[in-house]
């Protein structure tokens, strides 16, 4: 009977020991768990800040400066009135010895100047600027030994205002202009001089500025 036990208690420990291996044959371990990759968080976008645009100062309109009304200058005591009311005209006066510069009616500057002697007088007449001319020598159109010859004259400032050689011009060898210069005086020191050939003198100052100031074809009127 001994025997029996021990083979039957012998018996039934192989019978567990073999379903302990089979069932350890068919157990499955669980899948691991896969290990999650931690996901990267997205970096906000940055937003962007915007910069203020500065307000624009407003430029204030400016406004059209009126133009000023041309209002007629009173003309001095004793100066005769303008030829024309529009542009520029030059006007010599034969009696008073006296030349007027008008612009648009007003009187733009006076001066006076020496015209023709009696025998030779500056002719009178509506005439224009017909040329300008810097140092020219004026030659005596009358020979040696004529009363009205003279020597070869340089003239610095020369306005030609009618055919036959008549020019409003700078006289610097001239003493006496004004009331009286075109008729035979004498001077301080005792010398005598007459008008000219027929051209208006003055002195090279008011000769210059009338030269700059007149354009070609400016009317030039001369009266008694």
């Amino acid at each position: 009977m001994t025997m029996r036990r021990v083979l039957s208690l012998l018996l039934g420990m192989l019978l567990l020991i073999t379903l302990a291996a089979c069932g350890a044959g068919t157990a499955r371990e669980p899948p691991p768990t896969p290990t999650s990759v931690p996901t990267a968080t997205p970096l906000p976008t940055p937003t962007p800040t915007s910069t203020p645009t500065p307000t624009p100062t407003p430029t204030p309109t400016p406004k059209p400066t009126p133009r000023p009304t041309a209002t007629a200058v009173p003309l001095p005591p004793g100066t005769p009135p303008a030829p024309v009311t529009r542009g520029k005209v030059v006007l010599v006066s034969l009696s008073r010895q006296w030349l007027y510069a008008y612009e648009d009616g007003r009187l733009a500057f006076a001066n006076a100047v020496e015209t023709g002697m009696p025998e030779l007088p500056t002719p009178t007449g509506r005439f224009s600027v017909l040329a300008k001319q810097r140092d020219i020598t004026m030659i005596s159109p009358w020979p040696k030994g004529s009363p009205y010859y003279y020597e070869p004259t340089h003239v610095n400032y020369a306005l030609l205002f009618a055919s036959g050689g008549y020019y409003l011009h700078d006289a610097w060898w001239h003493v006496k202009f004004g009331p009286g210069a075109n008729v035979p005086h004498q001077l301080p020191d005792g010398r005598w001089e007459t008008g000219s050939h027929g051209c208006v003198g003055m002195p090279i100052p008011d000769a210059q500025r009338l030269f700059f100031w007149a354009d070609l074809q400016v009317p030039v009127v001369v009266v008694w």
